[in-house]
């Protein structure tokens, strides 16, 4: 009988890989989508808590609340790109990524200057801790959204460059393109020397 393809794994290797395979699986699941999903629901819920306590920093807080909306949608699209990937949804989530690493890049900006908080009344002085734990949670969820965003935009690049190029170059010995290299004449048309 003929090897089995590398890819499968037979019950003899995975009874001696079991610990390893035990330990790699909960790195093997955790999707670039999920986290986005996960990154972008915490965001909103943090924006929302700076935004309930301080009242003075609402723009900020407002565009963070959009990102993390913006996050949780382009983690959605992802999802559907990997489940059913076409040429339209990738451009879609490419576009989406970009757009995210853009306003994480914003909202790190305008979250920076107010690290370390300083509240103006005593009213902020009791917050204080709480916000400039929650600013520096969001400025990292920030930093991590940008750095997935940006590689999943750039490995989305690369798919729908390979794809192009496959579509492209013609495979000798194929049997979709059976007339690579050959001259057809249509039987209406006579080659005379006259």
């Amino acid at each position: 009988s003929p090897p089995p393809p590398r890819d499968v794994i037979t019950a003899e290797s995975r009874r001696a890989l079991g610990p390893l395979l035990q330990i790699t699986s909960p790195v093997r699941k955790a999707d670039p989508e999920a986290v986005e999903i996960v990154i972008g629901v915490l965001t909103v819920i943090l924006s929302t808590v700076v935004y309930k306590l301080h009242y003075h920093i609402q723009r900020e807080i407002i565009i963070l609340i959009v990102n993390g909306a913006q996050l949780v949608i382009t983690g959605i699209v992802l999802v559907h790109t990997g489940r059913r990937p076409s040429r339209c949804l990738v451009l879609t989530s490419i576009v989406l990524q970009l757009l995210t690493a853009a306003f994480d890049i914003i909202g790190f900006g305008l979250m920076a200057r107010h690290i370390p908080f300083r509240g103006e009344s005593y009213y902020y002085r009791d917050t204080e801790f709480l916000v400039n734990g929650i600013l520096g949670t969001l400025i990292g969820f920030l930093v991590l959204a940008c750095i997935i965003g940006l590689v999943v935009a750039l490995f989305g690049v690369y798919a729908l460059s390979v794809s192009s190029i496959k579509e492209l170059t013609p495979i000798p010995h194929s049997t979709a393109n059976q007339h690579y290299g050959v001259i057809v004449q249509s039987p209406n048309t006579s080659i005379t020397g006259n």
